[in-house]
């Protein structure tokens, strides 16, 4: 017998607009089902490879909720879809008995739509965004598309506030330019 193990990434929750980071919860999975939650990170960047650029944040119960959530979800809908044709098909000893997994196939199934639909599960309040964006330390830039993300500022806003925010600086702390060399190879 295989057993499947290890661990996943589930309860993507708190996304941004325009995807600039959201939430997962590592968990312990088996047969890809998350069971044990081992922390949640915020993503800043989806590798090819199936990793992630991104930091370790506190706990986040609403991503473990909706982990387990679309988890049970996906697990009811096929046990009870397996029981419905099963009784379905075995229609003689009981005429309505087809009635009660019905009823928990949609209900899971829409439990489960609504996981991926509602703003609630998908999308991060304002608030909760410019929280999570003091994890990463994001710079004015990263702060100033924060707040055009959420149609606090226009773009055209924004570019004023940096180009502002920029003759503020004093002018010893502004880095060198970088000198480029060209090597020979």
């Amino acid at each position: 017998m295989i057993i499947v193990w290890g661990t996943t990434h589930a309860g993507k929750v708190d996304e941004v607009p325009g995807g600039m980071f959201h939430v997962v919860t590592r968990f312990g999975h088996l047969y890809y089902v998350p069971l044990i939650p081992t922390g949640t990170y915020l993503v800043l960047e989806k590798m090819a490879d199936g990793g992630f650029h991104g930091t370790q944040i506190p706990f986040s119960f609403k991503s473990l909720l909706t982990g387990w959530l679309r988890a049970f979800s996906i697990v009811a809908l096929i046990v009870a879809g397996i029981v419905l044709a099963i009784t379905v098909a075995d229609n003689k000893s009981m005429p309505l008995a087809w009635i009660a997994p019905l009823a928990v196939t949609m209900l899971a199934a829409t439990t489960l739509v609504l996981t991926y639909k509602l703003k609630f599960f998908t999308q991060a309040s304002y608030e909760r965004a410019k929280e999570l964006a003091q994890h990463v330390g994001l710079s004015d830039v990263g702060e100033l598309m924060l707040e055009v993300a959420y149609g606090r500022l226009t773009a055209a806003q924004a570019e004023t506030e940096l180009a502002r925010r920029e003759k503020q600086r004093p002018a010893e702390s502004a880095e060198p330019p970088v000198e480029a060399q060209v090597l020979d190879s």
